[in-house]
C-alpha cells in the first residue's frame, strides 16, 4: 500500500521527534524460578499491585510452547481460544486468537511484542458477532521470546498497550542474554520435535561483543502438520512451515548512552484441505493456501542521566512493522443446480510506523515519577475478493465485498505514575497514583471498495474522533521485607475499532440485486469502560516460599455487539431481509479468586534439596446484561474453575531435572447468550484433569536434551474457550465439530541444544 504525502508528513515528524530526545536506560536483569526477567525501576509498581505472570523461555520449552496454544497451560483463569481449521465459512482461516484472561478475550485483551501493538483480531460480520475472528494472530515463533508476561485484569496506567481485560506482552531475547563481561561469544544448535503435529525445528542463535558493541542473531525453521487429536472426526489436512528471524544490535558508544536496532520477521505458510465442508454446495469440500508474514523494524535511542532536569532515564523507540495475512481458497460450487468454481481472496493488512518514549525521575528520596508517550499511525485493509468460474464456460462473476473499510488510525497517549513512598502503621507502603490519557482519529479511505452492493452505505462514514482519561491507582504495603498486601483500582477504556464501526457484509451475491440482508457497521459507537477493584497478597512470606493470592471485581460497561435493527426502506429500501448494526448493548460484572504457591522443600529438608511444589487455582463468575431488553445472564466467556498441581526435582548439582504437573478445570455450559438472542443449545464441556512429565539432563556443559510426555493419561478431552459455541450434538455434522475440537492425546516433545 503506497503511503499518501500526509502520511509521509507524519513519518517524518516522528523521525525527527525520536532523534530530538535522548533515550533507553540500562536494563537491569534478576533470575527467578530458573527464568529470566527482566526489570526496570518504572515497571515495579504495577506488578506490586496486581496480578503478573512471567513465563521465560525454558518454562515455554518445558510447556511445548511452539504458539501461543500451550503458554498459559498450567495457569487458572488463562487460556488461548482458537478458530480451528473449518470451523467457519469456507474463506475463513484459523489459528489461534488471542487470549482470555478472567473471562475477557479478544480485542479486549491486547498484545504486543517488545512494547509494540501487534494487530487486531478481525471480527466475522458475515457471522454476526465481533467476538469470534477468521483471522488467526499467529504472527511469531516463541523461540526468540526471553519471557511472556501476562497481565490479569484492567492494565494500570504505564507503558506498553493497555488492555480492558488483560494484557500479554511478549519480550525478545537480547545479546545481554549471552554476553556478559567474561564472555563475549556464544553459539547455539537446536532441534526440536513434536509429535501432536509431526513439526520439526531447527533454531541457531549466535550473540558476540566487541567492546561497545553487540550483536544477537536467532534463526527458527518449523515445518509440520495438522495438530493431532483424541477425537472420532477426520481431521482437515494441513501441511504448513514457518521461518523466523531475530537480530539486534547494541552499541554504547559512551557511558549513558545506548543505541539499539532490531529486525524481527516471522512468515508462515499454510496447505489446507477443508474435508469438513464437503456437503451438497460444497461435494469436494475446499482447498486454502494461507500467509502470515510480519516485520518489524525499530531503533531506540538510550540515555541515563546522574540527575537530569526532566528525567534521570529515558528511553525512545521509532518502528516500522508490517503484518499481513493473506488466505486464498478454491473450491467447487453447485448452486441452482449449475457448477461454478469459487476463487476467494482475503487478507487483513496493518502497516503502522510509531515512537514511544518512557521517562523516569527521583523528585526525592520518596517519591518517583514515571512518564511517557505514543504516537502510532497505522493503516488497516481487510479486503475479500471473489472469482467464480461457470464450470464450462468463460464467463467469469466478480465480486468484492471487503469485510471493512480501508482505515487509517492515528493515535497519540501519553501516562503520568507516581510511586510515593510513606509509612503505615509502622510499615513501608507505596501509593501509585497513575493517569492515562489516549485520544485516536479513524480516518475511512477508499469508500467507493465500502459496501459495493448498497452504495448508500458509504455516506454514513467520515473522519471520527475520540479521547479517554483512564486513572489507575494502587497501595501496597509491606507485611514483610519481602511480603506484600496491596489494592488497586483501574479505570479502563476500549474505544471502537475501525473493524467494530465498519464491518460490513451483504448477501446479494447470493440473494441477487433486488432484496437482501446487510451487516452494516455504526458510526456513532462509544466506548467500551471497566473499573476494576482488586485486592491480593504476593511476595515470599518466608524463605523458600513464594504465596500470591487475590480477589478481583470488574465491571464492565457499553461491550459492543451485532443487533437486529427495524428495516429502513427509506435510506436501504433493498435490505428487506434483514439489517443489522453493532451496538453498545451490554454491560457485565466479572469477580473470582485466585491463588499461586511454590514450596522450595529443601528449606526444611536437607535431603529434598532441590525439590519444589508449585500449586495453582483459579475460579470466576460472571454476568451479563442486555440494556435494550434487561435481559440477565451467565457470560458465557467466564472460564470454568482451574486447579494445577506440579512436582518437581532440580538436581543442585546442575545435572538435570524433572516435573510431573496434573491439570485440571471442571465441566461448563454456555448457557443462551441474552446479549444476541441465540437460544441454541451449545455443547457442554465436561471436566478434565490432564497429567504433564517434563525433564531435561545437561550433557557435560555445552549440550542439554529436554523430553516431555503431556496428556500422560491419554485423555479425551476440550479446551472451554475454544469449544463453548459448538452446537450440542444433536446431528452427524455437530456430533462431528464436537470431536475435531477435541485435544491432542497423549504426545511427546524432545529437544536437543548444543552450545558453544
Amino acid at each position: 500500500m503506497a503511503a499518501n504525502h500526509p502520511r509521509q508528513r507524519r513519518l517524518a515528524a516522528l523521525l525527527l521527534t525520536a532523534f530530538a530526545v535522548p533515550a533507553a536506560p540500562a536494563i537491569a536483569q534478576t533470575t527467578q524460578l530458573n527464568e529470566i526477567l527482566v526489570t526496570a525501576q518504572r515497571e515495579d509498581a504495577p506488578s506490586r499491585t496486581g496480578t503478573t505472570t512471567v513465563i521465560g523461555s525454558a518454562e515455554l520449552n518445558k510447556r511445548n510452547a511452539t504458539d501461543m496454544a500451550n503458554m498459559a497451560r498450567y495457569e487458572p483463569l488463562i487460556s488461548v481460544p482458537a478458530a480451528g481449521i473449518g470451523s467457519g465459512n469456507i474463506w475463513d482461516g484459523a489459528g489461534n486468537t488471542g487470549f482470555n484472561i478472567r473471562g475477557v478475550e479478544g480485542n479486549r485483551v491486547s498484545l504486543d511484542l517488545d512494547g509494540i501493538s501487534l494487530p487486531d483480531a478481525a471480527p466475522k460480520p458475515d457471522g454476526n458477532t465481533l467476538n469470534s475472528f477468521g483471522v488467526g494472530r499467529d504472527y511469531f515463533d516463541p523461540e526468540i521470546f526471553r519471557e511472556v508476561r501476562i497481565g490479569s485484569g484492567t492494565s494500570a496506567a504505564g507503558a506498553g498497550t493497555p488492555g480492558l481485560g488483560g494484557s500479554v506482552s511478549f519480550v525478545t531475547k537480547s545479546p545481554e542474554d549471552y554476553l556478559s563481561a567474561t564472555r563475549n561469544s556464544y553459539a547455539e544448535y537446536k532441534f526440536g520435535y513434536t509429535s501432536g503435529d509431526k513439526a520439526r525445528m531447527h533454531a541457531l542463535t549466535g550473540a558476540a561483543g566487541f567492546g561497545a558493541l553487540q550483536a544477537l542473531a536467532v534463526l527458527v525453521h518449523r515445518d509440520g502438520q495438522q495438530l493431532d487429536s483424541k477425537g472420532s472426526a477426520v481431521l482437515n489436512p494441513d501441511d504448513w512451515s514457518s521461518d523466523a528471524l531475530l537480530g539486534k544490535f547494541s552499541w554504547a558508544p559512551v557511558a549513558g548512552h545506548k543505541l539499539g536496532f532490531t529486525v524481527d520477521a516471522f512468515k508462515s505458510g499454510h496447505d489446507r484441505e477443508i474435508k469438513n465442508k464437503q456437503l451438497s454446495l460444497y461435494p469436494e469440500g475446499s482447498q486454502q493456501a494461507s500467509t502470515t508474514r510480519r516485520t518489524r523494524v525499530s531503533l531506540d535511542h538510550g540515555y541515563t542521566a546522574a540527575a537530569g532536569l526532566l528525567f534521570d532515564s529515558i528511553d525512545t523507540r521509532l518502528y516500522v512493522q508490517d503484518a499481513k495475512v493473506e488466505d486464498n481458497t478454491h473450491a467447487p460450487y453447485i448452486t441452482g443446480g449449475r457448477p461454478y468454481t469459487r476463487d476467494i481472496s482475503t487478507g487483513l493488512y496493518n502497516k503502522s510506523v510509531g515512537i514511544a518514549s518512557d521517562a523516569g525521575k527521583q523528585l526525592n528520596a520518596a517519591t518517583l515519577l514515571n512518564y511517557g508517550f505514543t504516537l502510532e499511525d497505522l493503516e488497516t485493509r481487510r479486503p475479500w475478493k471473489e472469482d467464480r468460474l461457470v464450470v464450462g464456460t468463460t464467463t467469469h462473476q466478480l465480486t468484492q465485498k471487503n469485510r471493512m473499510a480501508d482505515m487509517d488510525t492515528l493515535k497519540f497517549a501519553a501516562y503520568a505514575r507516581g510511586d510515593i513512598a510513606f509509612a503505615l502503621a509502622g510499615h513501608n507502603a507505596t501509593l501509585t497514583p497513575g493517569l492515562r490519557f489516549e485520544h485516536r482519529k479513524l480516518s475511512p479511505k477508499n469508500l467507493e471498495n465500502y459496501l459495493i452492493a448498497v452504495p448508500s452505505a458509504a455516506k454514513e462514514l467520515k473522519d471520527d474522533s475520540d479521547s479517554y482519561l483512564a486513572p489507575s491507582l494502587g497501595l501496597s504495603v509491606e507485611l514483610t521485607p519481602s511480603f506484600n498486601a496491596y489494592a488497586s483500582f483501574k479505570r479502563g477504556a476500549r474505544m471502537p475499532s475501525g473493524a467494530d464501526r465498519t464491518s460490513t457484509y451483504d448477501s446479494f451475491s447470493y440473494t441477487g440485486a433486488g432484496q437482501g440482508y446487510g451487516v452494516l457497521g455504526n458510526a456513532k459507537l462509544e466506548k467500551e469502560t471497566s473499573n476494576a477493584v482488586e485486592l491480593g497478597v504476593k511476595g515470599e512470606p518466608r524463605k523458600g516460599v513464594q504465596f500470591s493470592a487475590s480477589a478481583f471485581h470488574t465491571a464492565y460497561r457499553n461491550f459492543i455487539e451485532y443487533v437486529a435493527q427495524p428495516a429502513d426502506p427509506v435510506n436501504y429500501p433493498t435490505l428487506s431481509q434483514g439489517l443489522f448494526r453493532p451496538e453498545n448493548v451490554a454491560r457485565a460484572g466479572i469477580w473470582g479468586v485466585e491463588m499461586s504457591s511454590r514450596f522450595d522443600l529443601g528449606q526444611w529438608s536437607a535431603p529434598l534439596q532441590g525439590a519444589s511444589v508449585a500449586v495453582a487455582a483459579g475460579g470466576s463468575r460472571g454476568t451479563t446484561t442486555n440494556d435494550r431488553t434487561g435481559k440477565k445472564g451467565d457470560l458465557a466467556t467466564v472460564l470454568p474453575y482451574k486447579g494445577s498441581a506440579t512436582l518437581a526435582w532440580d538436581d543442585p548439582g546442575q545435572r538435570g531435572g524433572v516435573s510431573l504437573t496434573t491439570v485440571h478445570a471442571r465441566a461448563k455450559q454456555a448457557k443462551p447468550d441474552v446479549v444476541s438472542g441465540a437460544t441454541t443449545v451449545l455443547f457442554a464441556v465436561p471436566a478434565s484433569t490432564v497429567v504433564d512429565l517434563a525433564a531435561y539432563f545437561n550433557l557435560g556443559k555445552n549440550a542439554v536434551i529436554s523430553a516431555g510426555a503431556y496428556n500422560l493419561g491419554d485423555k479425551k478431552y476440550w479446551d472451554y474457550a475454544s469449544a463453548r459455541t459448538l452446537a450440542a450434538g444433536t446431528t452427524a455434522t455437530a456430533l462431528a465439530d464436537i470431536e475435531r475440537q477435541v485435544k491432542t492425546g497423549r504426545n511427546y516433545a524432545v529437544t536437543f541444544k548444543l552450545m558453544y
